[in-house]
């Protein structure tokens, strides 16, 4: 008995430290009374900016916070298609919605649920 104890404890502290190096922090949207703000987890980026539709892709610089999580708040909007911009890159987060824009390639797309 002990020594399954001691394999079920082995095995759950593999699988501890194996999420905690690729389980981090996801990326979310929290709504605001009249804004959004977008959390972009990113450990390596130097710098993150998000663009979005509802203002023709105008760059918002992102500020880094606690934790490598890059947060931007915007005007609140129902629906618009966005992206990031890390270190130069376009880059889409994990969006649970995505859009062709008029060059083929995807934007995230949000749409604001009630």
């Amino acid at each position: 008995m002990n020594n399954f104890l001691s394999r079920v404890t082995h095995v759950f502290l593999v699988l501890l430290i194996l999420c905690s190096m690729g389980c981090g922090k996801k990326y979310f949207v929290q709504v605001n009374d009249d804004s959004l703000s977008f959390f972009y987890p990113d450990t390596k980026a130097k710098d993150v900016s998000f663009a979005f539709s509802a203002d023709h892709f105008r760059p918002h610089p992102a500020t880094k916070g606690p934790e490598n999580v890059w947060q931007v708040t915007v005007p609140l909007n129902n629906e618009f298609s966005y992206f990031y911009i890390v270190d130069g890159e376009v880059t889409l987060p994990d969006c649970p919605n995505t859009v062709l824009d008029d060059f083929g390639t995807k934007n995230c797309f949000y749409v604001l649920t009630m």
